[in-house]
């Protein structure tokens, strides 16, 4: 028995060593940010427009900032600019070696320590613009002074910036700020200086679903993250109070969260509280999704307000750069719902979109969407209607009881309204919210729609009945009864008449009987019209009346 007991407390001891251990992988920096897994670029604020003034200038607007232990002298290449304004801030001291362009003014905010010169020597003429204490400012004052902005573009620890004089499309008039990527303007090339030790992660293979961690510790500046996941993963996200996630691309994916996230636009709350202790957050992970290993953590300290970040899938190869230049539309990607239509209240057997439903059958839809872990997200529908072009029908709908945990949204719809239309090919579609703790938290309205094919129903104008094999047996037998009963008839009134004496007699009497079941007959005939307007052969009744 001690035996036993000293087993279990050293069985207890191993069990809470390997549980208190604080590495769930090996951490190793990222060089550049960027590896076969994971991808992580900063965004900052910008925009641009296709402005150009009333003397044919574009008017360009630079925030320079930089980090004390990386100041570098920057190169600032406008050769190959369109004739443009060009003004430049900056919070800390900055040495600018410019390449000149005759047709490009610069301009430099007062109170920034800029200082410019050129590759000769010399320092180029340069403007000043008045002091502005926010960007939003900057963006006024140009706009009042040259009519408008071309763009504005914040650079970190830039080491050259080069105008390539290119023509951007089509874009809005107003340049409104939004977190963007260097990448996002062709028109001007940036080279940063390469972050260190702002990306650590490491990656463990997995045999079930990938399941990932990202953690950004307590004390970073970052507030705004949009990500990207591969599908069907499991994603743990911990950030310091405040932060916010932004998810777009959602493709089946489970996720656990102690921060805000926007979900295809739909804002859900926080949930949970995680530390950022890695063992905090490893008992959690396991815990919450059963699992026995985690396939990447990544740790994020790059003090930037807005980031974009990639967990890539283990199957794929080096970053693409589809990828690098790809910066998210908030709220753009349509929200992940799907409509399947059925023929039954069971919800058993899908309708065949080339099968066509009769106008006066009733289909049953049912709407579903993904599901993302804790967040357990309803599907509510205001309205639905039918489109074939021109023609557009609002169409009434019944929601259908369901009593299945995780239930989808089920209709059902009745298509008579469309019996005396001449098109047969029609869109059913439905404007459907997601909605988060009861109706609390809902998206925006998306529609859903599926395609089917209607027919009319024809009722049988034809009042005769179709007969087969067997009505006409029936029939048949049933003439032979009636034909031995009234046979049976005429034998017992002879019977009961007697013997004829005469010939005339004999014929008088097969006269009256035959007139007799004439009679019959016709009165039957008369009391069954449809068998008479159907004009069933009843050739026996003659031979009876003979």
């Amino acid at each position: 028995m001690r035996s036993i007991i000293c087993f279990i407390g050293v069985f207890l001891c191993l069990r809470t060593t390997a549980s208190d251990s604080s590495e769930i992988c090996e951490l190793k920096d990222v060089p550049g940010n960027s590896n076969d897994w994971i991808v992580l670029q900063e965004m900052s604020l910008g925009c641009w427009t296709d402005f150009t003034s009333q003397d044919g200038k574009e008017v360009h607007i630079l925030k320079l900032l930089s980090s004390p232990e990386k100041q570098t002298m920057l190169e600032l290449f406008l050769t190959a600019a369109n004739p443009s304004v060009v003004i430049i801030s900056s919070g800390s001291a900055q040495t600018i070696l410019l390449h000149d362009n005759p047709t490009v003014n610069i301009y430099v905010t007062n109170g920034s320590s800029i200082n410019v010169f050129l590759p000769v020597g010399g320092r180029p003429q340069t403007h000043v613009a008045p002091f502005a204490d926010s960007d939003s400012e900057v963006l006024e004052w140009a706009a009042e002074t040259f009519g408008g902005v071309t763009s504005f573009t914040t650079a970190r620890d830039p080491m050259t910036i080069t105008f390539t004089g290119m023509k951007g499309a089509q874009q809005p008039s107003t340049c409104d700020l939004q977190p963007e990527t260097p990448a996002d303007k062709q028109f001007i090339d940036l080279k940063l200086t390469p972050p260190s030790d702002e990306l650590k992660s490491c990656y463990t293979k997995n045999s079930g679903e990938p399941l990932h961690v990202i953690n950004i510790p307590d004390g970073v500046k970052i507030r705004n993250v949009s990500l990207h996941v591969p599908s069907k993963s499991k994603v743990v996200l911990r950030g310091p109070a405040g932060t916010e996630w932004t998810i777009d691309d959602t493709k089946d994916i489970q996720l656990l969260a102690n921060n805000r996230i926007i979900l295809n636009g739909l804002s859900l709350p926080p949930r949970r509280t995680i530390s950022d202790d890695p063992r905090e957050i490893r008992q959690n992970v396991l815990l919450y999704y059963n699992s026995t290993s985690i396939t990447s953590y990544s740790e994020i300290r790059l003090n930037m307000s807005h980031i974009q970040l990639w967990i890539r899938d283990s199957t794929s190869s080096s970053v693409s750069a589809e990828v690098e230049h790809t910066t998210p539309a908030p709220s753009s990607s349509p929200v992940p719902l799907q409509m399947q239509l059925f023929s039954s209240p069971d919800y058993r057997l899908p309708l065949d979109p080339s099968s066509k439903v009769q106008s006066d059958k009733r289909v049953y839809a049912e709407i579903s969407s993904e599901s993302y872990g804790e967040f357990s997200l309803s599907i509510q529908v205001s309205s639905c209607w039918v489109r074939s072009m021109p023609v557009v029908r609002k169409m009434p709908f019944k929601e259908e009881a369901c009593y299945i945990e995780d239930c989808p949204k089920r209709l059902s719809f009745s298509f008579e309204m469309l019996q005396d239309l001449p098109s047969s090919s029609w869109d059913l579609e439905c404007a459907v919210k997601l909605c988060y703790d009861s109706k609390k938290f809902c998206t925006s309205e998306t529609q859903v729609k599926r395609s089917l094919q209607v027919k009319p129903y024809i009722s049988n104008q034809n009042p005769c009945f179709e007969f087969g094999l067997s009505a006409v047996l029936g029939i048949a037998f049933g003439g032979f009864l009636i034909g031995v009963l009234l046979t049976g008839a005429l034998w017992f009134i002879k019977i009961r008449t007697g013997h004829a004496v005469a010939l005339g007699m004999r014929s008088t009497a097969a006269e009256l009987s035959g007139k007799l079941n004439s009679k019959r007959v016709n009165l039957f005939l008369s009391t069954h019209p449809l068998l008479l307007s159907c004009r069933i052969p009843f050739a026996f009744y003659d031979r009876l009346t003979r």
